[in-house]
């Protein structure tokens, strides 16, 4: 059975059911308290989205994008597994652990809410926004015909998912998938504009260099903190 097949038996989720699953999953992105399970929602709203690519594309482009999105994420595994999921090295002090891990409450005046519950407050503020600005005609992406509305819906909410992942991260490996989230948003948008051979190749090399970065950036602050523990 090919990836065809796959997309053909998966044919019931096109339209508007796989933009909510793009969004949806970028949610989990934005909520999870472990990367490993943010990487499995990435290499999901990829599967969301070439959902959508079929609706634009040649399916063999549209495939082309899956792909590349799934290398995307197992360069992102490949590092997590290197740095440990952005877990503090064992050789740390205390105070050095503390100041490398995310905190796990946040003060907002006089209330101390736990991190989690404020990124899921966020993140469905986020998709309620970017559901009601896909229902309003003055705001709808320039020259999207009538039968692919609902791409408004997944571009709006993955550009500003994946913006509010990027503003929310303290670690490489989970700002990148934010800077994924908003790439294919942005993707989405440009291919129902442009399907040129020419422009699907650009952004599919700029996806894949924002993931060596990422990878690089990562394993970059973890050597760092090491050597600076080491000479300590």
């Amino acid at each position: 059975m090919t990836i065809f097949d796959w997309l053909d038996r998966l044919a019931f989720l096109r339209g508007e059911p796989a933009a909510w699953l793009a969004a949806l999953t970028a949610v989990v992105i934005v909520v999870a308290p472990d990367l490993r399970l943010a990487l499995l929602a990435l290499a999901g709203q990829y599967l969301a989205a070439v959902l959508l690519f079929v609706d634009m594309l040649d399916p063999r482009l549209a495939v082309v994008k899956l792909l590349v999105g799934w290398f995307v994420c197992l360069i992102l595994y490949l590092t997590g597994r290197q740095t440990n999921w952005g877990r503090a090295p064992e050789d740390l002090t205390a105070a050095e652990a503390a100041a490398w891990q995310t905190p796990k409450w946040v003060r907002l005046g006089r209330y101390r809410l736990p991190w989690w519950a404020l990124r899921a407050g966020l993140a469905g503020f986020t998709l309620l926004l970017a559901w009601w600005l896909a229902r309003q005609p003055t705001v709808y992406l320039p020259l999207t015909p009538e039968n692919l509305a609902h791409l408004n819906l997944a571009v709006y909410a993955l550009l500003a998912l994946g913006l509010l992942q990027m503003a929310l991260a303290d670690q490489p490996l989970a700002a990148g998938m934010g800077a994924f989230l908003f790439l294919t948003g942005f993707t989405l948008f440009y291919s129902n504009l442009d399907q040129s051979l020419v422009g699907l190749a650009l952004l599919a090399a700029v996806n894949l260099a924002v993931a060596l970065a990422v990878s690089y950036l990562a394993q970059a602050k973890r050597l760092r903190l090491a050597a600076h523990s080491a000479i300590e």
